[in-house]
């Protein structure tokens, strides 16, 4: 489609008078912030749009940074006046229905969708939120088209998924198990084995149901890449974006992350971390940045820059672990037990503080102390898987085979597609005498992608059991 015909139908969308003088002037939110770094930011949005009161784009940048830094009404004027002056911009429609169905609007969500659509009818994850907020609306028939459409256009599992619930909603379910059962083991998450189990139970098939709802235990909603929502993260400021930095370096994105903590550093620079007004973010910056700069392969940068925070602020017990965990890396265990016995004495109700505790004592062969770690760091924060498992490890260890089995039945029962924890528990509960759940366990850990060597390890054993349970 040209842009004569976009512009004809986005006057008829639009309205005439937002194209001419009737805009109105720029939203200003946000310039008072208290965080220096959300203040800046949108002072120099602000004085770009007063620059170029025409520019779409302009106007556009500061409606996605209202956006994501929850300046919702500020966001949505914004990206009206975005659209005026730009017609045939998908992005100011799709941000606008994006907002409007955070807010559980569905309908209007869905008329802001389909300005977009009329202007890129291309973008598979327009498709996909499209067939989501249908079904919200009771309205599964239309959902499972615009799930089609976003197959069509290579959106994969998350469309096929997506039919899935349209055909539920529509009490297809047996259609629904037979799509899902592939599905499951594809996409393993959480959501889709719930799914699964609904489907499975609505046609009677109750224990698969249990099973499968069980792997679906607390699960969160599908989610799926989407690029252009993603454009809006350029704009986060202040602790949000301190907190996307976090993620995006855990997700393996250190670089991007250190980007945004020397940003941020410069509104909270490293000085500041000495035990003054506002020494918490800024150690927690230092924290941060020498976490990203290990996952960046920069083990020394890391370590110079958490002992930099330790000079300045000896009493910052996240410093001590994160030294911790780089000694641990070095080998260098006795050190780096100094560090957490110093970060337990600065916090000594922090759960994970005992955990990595116990895991040093572990690699010291200290199995009876990592034992009494683990059951501490338990007690604090009860059901941690991770601890968990590190304390079936540790009775395995001291031939407490059946209290470690009992440990990972727990682990698994609480993620289900841990292969490790399978693994561990067929091998406990082989030790411990229970041959008939141990094949069971050992099928389990096969099923969930378990490494090889450690299947064939298990394998060996069992047979050396099962034998001598045989001879006379």
């Amino acid at each position: 489609m040209g842009r004569t015909a976009l512009v004809a139908i986005a006057l008829l969308t639009v309205g005439c008078s937002e194209l001419g003088t009737g805009i109105g002037e720029p939203v200003q939110a946000g310039i008072d912030s208290t965080d220096a770094d959300v203040a800046e930011h949108f002072d120099a949005l602000l004085r770009a749009v007063h620059a170029a009161p025409s520019s779409a784009r302009m106007r556009g940048r500061l409606g996605m940074a209202y956006d994501v830094n929850g300046f919702r009404d500020g966001a949505l004027e914004t990206y009206r006046q975005a659209q005026a002056l730009d017609p045939v911009e998908f992005r100011w429609p799709y941000y606008r229905a994006l907002l409007l169905a955070d807010d559980g609007d569905h309908e209007a969500a869905l008329g802001l969708l389909d300005q977009a659509l009329r202007i890129d009818s291309s973008y598979a994850p327009a498709w996909l939120w499209r067939g989501s907020w249908l079904l919200k609306a009771q309205r599964p028939p239309e959902a499972a088209d615009a799930y089609r459409r976003a197959g069509e256009l290579g959106a994969g599992p998350h469309a096929e998924f997506g039919r899935c619930q349209a055909l539920m909603a529509q009490g297809r379910h047996a259609e629904a198990v037979r799509l899902l059962e592939p599905l499951a083991e594809a996409l393993h998450h959480p959501y889709v084995h719930r799914t699964f189990g609904e489907a499975l139970r609505a046609v009677g098939r109750l224990d698969e149901a249990r099973a499968a709802l069980a792997r679906g235990r607390e699960a969160q909603p599908l989610s799926w890449p989407d690029q252009r929502s993603e454009e809006r993260n350029a704009h986060l400021r202040g602790h949000a974006s301190y907190m996307l930095a976090k993620d995006l370096s855990a997700a393996g994105d250190p670089a991007d992350a250190l980007a945004i903590l020397a940003r941020l550093q410069r509104h909270h620079p490293e000085q500041d971390c000495a035990k003054d007004a506002g020494f918490f973010l800024a150690c927690n910056l230092m924290n941060s940045r020498g976490i990203a700069e290990d996952r960046a392969g920069r083990p020394d940068d890391a370590l110079a820059t958490v002992r930099r925070g330790l000079d300045l602020n000896p009493d910052f017990a996240p410093f001590h672990l994160t030294v911790a965990n780089l000694l641990r890396d070095r080998r260098e265990l006795e050190a780096a037990l100094g560090h957490v016995q110093r970060a337990i004495d600065l916090s000594p109700a922090s759960g994970y503080s005992h955990e990595q505790h116990g895991r040093l004592l572990f690699g010291l062969h200290r199995y009876g102390d990592a034992q009494a770690a683990f059951e501490k760091a338990l007690r604090l924060e009860p059901g941690k898987r991770t601890t968990l498992f590190y304390l079936g490890l540790a009775e395995a260890e001291l031939g407490e085979h059946a209290a470690a089995a009992a440990r990972f039945e727990r682990v698994v029962a609480i993620e289900p597609a841990f292969a490790l924890g399978h693994v561990f528990l067929a091998r406990s509960l082989g030790e411990a005498g229970r041959l008939v759940a141990a094949r069971q366990a050992q099928a389990d850990a096969k099923a969930t992608g378990a490494d090889p060597r450690e299947l064939r390890q298990n394998e060996v054993r069992l047979r050396e059991l099962e034998a001598a349970r045989e001879s006379p």
